[in-house]
């Protein structure tokens, strides 16, 4: 019995190590990146959210994030089932594991943080449409939780 718990706090203390390493990384690679405000890279896209796209940069070991609401005028739809965002009127947008060139707009080192902008154009996908839910009132919602506008 002693052994399990011994077993569960090392790897608790294993998961902290792990966490506090990749939070450090995430800082060193953001100050490193400061100084190349408005530069392109090129990336890749590793994750697809409502809010928008996560950017892997390999070649720094670096992860940013494209707010949806700078890939440009057209509606965003967020296409789970393909992990994209899909333009409700054009059809072009980007999907999970994309090449894309992107350009640093804000590099934050005390959070590890890195926001970019989409260079790439968004390529042609299948339509998707906007799912509506319910919110507590039962009125349709575009997106978050429910019960809030």
């Amino acid at each position: 019995a002693q052994l399990d718990d011994i077993a569960a706090e090392i790897s608790t203390f294993e998961r902290r190590a792990m966490a506090a390493e990749r939070e450090t990384v995430d800082r060193l690679i953001a100050h490193h990146l400061a100084g190349r405000i408005g530069e392109s890279f090129d990336g890749r896209v590793a994750g697809v959210t409502r809010s928008g796209l996560f950017i892997a940069l390999p070649e720094y070991g670096a992860d940013g994030f494209v707010p949806v609401s700078t890939l440009g005028s057209d509606y965003f739809v967020h296409d789970e089932v393909r992990q994209a965002l899909v333009g409700e009127k054009t059809g072009l947008g980007y999907q999970l594991g994309d090449d894309v060139e992107v350009q640093l707009v804000e590099a934050i080192p005390l959070a590890g943080a890195l926001r970019f902008e989409m260079l790439s154009s968004g390529k042609k996908l299948p339509t998707a449409t906007r799912s509506f839910h319910k919110s507590k009132r039962g009125r349709p919602m575009r997106g978050g939780r429910p019960g809030r506008r």
